[in-house]
This record gives C-alpha cells, structure tokens and sequence, in this order.
C-alpha cells in the first residue's frame, strides 16, 4: 500500500473520538497486541496514530461482534492460530443465531404461515428415553419428567441446543393426529456423558431441511403435514429421524400464553 510521505499523526484523544471507543479500550488493544501506535514519543510515553491504526481499529470491532475475546481477536487478525477448529466453532455459532433469530422473528410477527429455511445442525450427544403417547399434554409430561431424570443422574445440560423429539412415525400423520398411542422417544441435550449409560445417543452434524410455526398446539398438525408435502415436493430424503421441537411451549416457557407458542420440526438431509 502506498502512504503519503509526511502522514498526519493523531494523538489518543482524537483516534478514539473518530473511532468511537474508549482510551482504555485503545491501550488493551495495544496489551494484548492487536493495535502498534504509529509512534510513541520516548520522552513523554504519548502516543500518536495514523489513519491506518483507525483501519485496525475498526477491524477489532467487526471482529468482536464474533463475541471473541481480545487475545482471539489478535490470534485472528495476525493469522497466528489453527483456524480449522476455530472457524467450525464460529459456523456453529452462526447456525444457532441463524436458528434463534428465526424463531424470534416468528414470535414477533405473529404469523399464522410456517416458515421453511435449510440449517446446519451440530453433533450433538443426548439423553435419551421413549413411551407411547396419545396427545401434546403427555409429552409435555414425559419430556419434564425425562429432563428430571437427566439432572439427577448427574448430567451437565447442553442449554443452548433445544431438547426435541421424534416418533415412530416421523410425524407422517400429524402429531397424535390419528389419536392413537406413538411411540415417542424424547432427546434432552448433554455437554458432556458421565458414564456408558445406554440412555446416551449421538446425534451427527447434519444439513437439515427445517420448517418453524407459530400459536397454540392446533397448529402442530397442519405443521406436520405441511412439513412433509414440502419434504416430498423437493424431493429430500432424511437421513436420520425428524425432529419435534417445542421451542417455546407449555414446558420450556410455562409463563408464555399458548397461542404465543413456537415449534420447529427438523429433517436431517
């Protein structure tokens, strides 16, 4: 890149004022060895920055809007790390904003139509336990009594991943919709196992074709069989079982009025 000869030098005050951060916030940056003032008089300590520090600076923040810490911020910038595992840990990430979001935006909106996306699912291990079920009510029941079940056997929970479900019958027919018993196995998501329990399943990282509505449990039905047209109209064949999640429902938001309810099934593909 080509400089100007005589560049402009810009004291603290002034780059953190153009760059809208802190003076504290310039020098941990300097600490943890991400930003080199353009010069430091070594008479009075004061340091002076160019216009190129402010580039730095600015992609510091970008950076941080990764949530990363400072020292992984500098590992980033400089190139100074395996990025491999670094950059499958961010993916990760990303996919569950991506799931959130989804989720948040359905609520405030208040739509009545499912909304359709493709997602990245990450491995996941779970504690596993099935029953057949007749209607939304019981696997509320058996999910909280499964989860009690889960915490006292001495498992950490993976709280950030749902805990979800699936049937016998994929939900080809609609949850409970022939009103007769399925068998149901519900999955609550653990950090780490503490034993060979045989309750315990791994899930792979997946592609999955996911479909998300909106209200109270009259919905889940048509959800369902909207979810499997548009499944057989693309022409995807899941690889593993589908998956029920009751993202805000009686169990997971019991504060929340049931037609402000959210659920998402998810076929891995």
């Amino acid at each position: 890149m080509n400089y100007p000869k005589q560049r402009r030098e810009f004291t603290i005050s002034e780059i953190s004022r153009a760059c809208g951060v802190s003076r504290k916030t310039l020098i941990r940056m300097e600490e943890c060895g991400f930003l080199t003032p353009y010069r430091v008089n070594p008479d009075t300590g004061y340091r002076y920055y160019d216009a190129h520090n402010a580039s730095e600076v600015g992609q510091f923040l970008l950076l941080q809007t990764l949530g990363l810490s400072r020292a992984e911020i500098t590992d980033c910038y400089y190139n100074t790390r395996d990025m491999k595992d670094f950059l499958q840990e961010q993916k990760e990430r990303l996919s569950r904003m991506q799931r959130v979001l989804e989720e948040l935006e359905i609520r405030s909106s208040k739509t009545s139509r499912p909304m359709s996306s493709f997602l990245d699912l990450p491995e996941i291990v779970c504690y596993c336990a099935e029953k057949k079920l007749s209607s939304p009510e019981d696997g509320e029941l058996f999910h909280y009594t499964v989860h009690e079940e889960c915490i006292a056997k001495g498992y950490r929970l993976l709280g950030q991943e749902p805990i979800f479900a699936f049937s016998s019958d994929d939900y080809r027919s609609g949850i409970y919709g022939n009103q007769e018993a399925t068998t149901t196995t519900a999955c609550i998501p653990v950090a780490e196992s503490v034993n060979d329990d045989p309750n315990l399943r791994v899930f792979p990282a997946t592609r999955a074709f996911s479909m998300l509505a909106y209200g109270d449990y009259s919905v889940i039905h048509d959800m369902c069989l909207q979810f499997w047209k548009e499944i057989d109209a693309r022409g995807i064949r899941p690889t593993g079982p589908v998956r029920f999640i009751g993202v805000v429902a009686p169990y997971v938001g019991k504060h929340i009025k049931k037609d402000n309810f959210c659920y998402r099934m998810v076929a891995p593909i």
